[in-house]
């Protein structure tokens, strides 16, 4: 038993970080109305986490090098401790993007790299190949169940005790840690890339940043202008979206310039630029950043769609996702039989087909009045996201060498946070971008508006719509005392653009899986398993 102490020690860790975004997902509503925000703001919050998680991924990894394995993941467990604790006591969306976002995403982006490192270190051959198992085991259980509990404490007591249940798991693997071996640093005391690792981290962030901004200050055109202290930006009567976006892009060129000159000179650098022009790794990680996008992206429209246009409770949704969670679960274990017998390209291309067809079944479904179980004619997306969890990292880690793993699984962690990050912000601004158009057609077809009123409406509502139940319009209504007969008009025109606004973010879904399936045209052609 004690032999495998320090696998049990990182799947819990594991565990937890898998489990911390799907309880998230859930609990929407209840964070809306705990925290006074709005769906906006939580889906910053769960885009926030993501992107603090790949802006610090390959830090934490360069880290390990520095100061050594089992620190840095140690100090990863304890600030994701921190940062859990401060979650559950947030009053405000402010504090909960500080607790969960910010510091819990950096003891994440500690822990993550260094978990495979820490199990390729303590096991060898076929132990190291059940170790490996088990924690990819570990983590489809958790996203499994994760809505689940989630669904369940949201709703028969609070989200915060999610948290709360952390905080007790993050003690408990501090103090199984001591089964870790302490490992010797390299000898690189102020050898850290430090100009990289700022490079990459306000690269990544302003690109993300820019996605979430747009919902507000526009994404060409300025809604409104930025106003920090006393400076207004709103230059030529642009958005400082697009600026922002462009300073992202150029912050990450110069990243790869200085880290290949880095690399050149034999300096420290934040990641090995070669590993890109290794066979494979481009097309493999393009693949994994389409892959997670489109999974977070779903996960966080899902819940949603529930809660919002069915008005499911948590448990509710949780227990609505199961299917999903099964189908993936079954298609992953299909999956890594089927490598034997087919080439991993083969198997994720029927997935993205798979996960395609799921989605144009959902968006068929996706129609005023229907019955929340048709949707679960799409449980086709949960088997083919399972086909391709089951083969693409084995597919990526197989393209180099054992010496070079380590590297690969930082820039891999670095491709999934990115595409989690992107996906949600996108695909929340796509979902807004909807409800806005489907509004503004309906009033402008409704006689019983004036011209200027109509104006007058359209632009107000641009600044301030945003995704709400039938519950929550009601009572608006009433607070503003409109009479039962607006407000029925009021709750059908908004139903019906709600509707439009979820299926422009299960096309846009649709779209990225399309472009995530054009790329396994660059795969390796080769099965894992011989």
């Amino acid at each position: 038993m004690k032999k495998w102490m320090v696998l049990t020690t990182l799947s819990a860790s594991m565990f937890i970080i898998v489990i911390d975004t799907t309880v998230m997902n859930v609990s929407i509503s209840a964070l809306i109305e705990d925290l006074g925000t709005t769906v906006g703001g939580i889906q910053a919050a769960i885009a926030l986490y993501a992107l603090v998680m790949a802006a610090f991924m390959l830090i934490g990894g360069k880290l390990a090098d520095v100061i050594g394995k089992k620190r840095t993941f140690m100090i990863g467990v304890g600030v994701f401790g921190v940062g859990t604790f401060m979650a559950s006591a947030s009053q405000s969306l402010g504090m909960l993007i500080l607790g969960w976002s910010v510091v819990e995403g950096l003891g994440s982006a500690l822990m993550m790299p260094n978990i495979q490192t820490l199990l390729r270190n303590k096991y060898e051959g076929s132990d190291r190949a059940f170790a490996y198992g088990i924690i990819s085991a570990v983590a489809a259980v958790g996203a499994a169940v994760g809505p689940i509990v989630g669904g369940y404490l949201t709703t028969f007591h609070t989200w915060r005790w999610a948290f709360r249940g952390e905080v007790v798991i993050v003690l408990v693997i501090l103090y199984l840690c001591r089964h870790i071996a302490t490992d010797r640093a390299e000898d690189q005391k102020g050898q850290f890339d430090f100009v990289g690792a700022f490079l990459s981290i306000s690269g990544w962030s302003a690109i993300v940043l820019s996605v979430l901004l747009g919902q507000t200050f526009g994404f060409w055109t300025a809604k409104k202008a930025m106003v920090i202290g006393s400076y207004s930006l709103q230059p030529l009567g642009l958005s400082v979206t697009p600026f922002l976006f462009c300073i992202g892009l150029l912050l990450i060129i110069l990243l790869f310039n200085w880290v290949d000159r880095q690399s050149r000179s034999g300096r420290p650098a934040l990641f090995n630029p070669a590993i890109f022009r290794i066979d494979g790794v481009i097309a493999g990680l393009s693949v994994r950043f389409f892959q997670m996008a489109v999974t977070a992206s779903f996960l966080f429209t899902m819940p949603l769609l529930f809660q919002l246009s069915f008005e499911f409770t948590a448990m509710e949704t949780g227990m609505a996702l199961i299917p999903f969670s099964l189908a993936l679960l079954v298609a992953a274990i299909l999956g890594a039989r089927l490598s034997s017998r087919y080439s991993s390209k083969l198997l994720i291309q029927i997935g993205f087909v798979f996960v395609i067809g799921g989605l144009i079944l959902i968006v068929l479904t996706i129609k005023p009045g229907a019955d929340p179980s048709e949707l679960y004619k799409g449980i086709l997306f949960g088997a083919g996201i399972g086909l391709i969890s089951s083969q693409i990292l084995n597919l990526i880690m197989s393209s180099v060498s054992a010496d070079q793993t380590a590297e690969v699984s930082g820039l891999n962690g670095t491709f999934e946070q990115l595409g989690n990050a992107l996906g949600v912000a996108l695909v929340g601004t796509m979902m807004l971008g909807g409800l806005t158009s489907g509004l503004s057609a309906r009033i402008e077809a409704y006689s019983g508006i004036e011209p200027a009123q109509k104006g007058q409406l359209i632009a107000g509502m641009e600044s301030s719509v945003s995704l709400v139940s039938d519950t929550q319009m009601t009572l608006a209504m009433a607070r503003l005392e409109v009479t039962e007969d607006v407000t029925a008009v009021v709750l059908q025109t908004y139903s019906d653009a709600r509707t439009d606004a979820f299926e422009v973010g299960m096309w846009f879904l649709i779209f990225l899986s399309t472009i995530g399936l054009l790329q396994t045209r660059r795969l390796q052609s080769k099965r894992l398993v011989t």
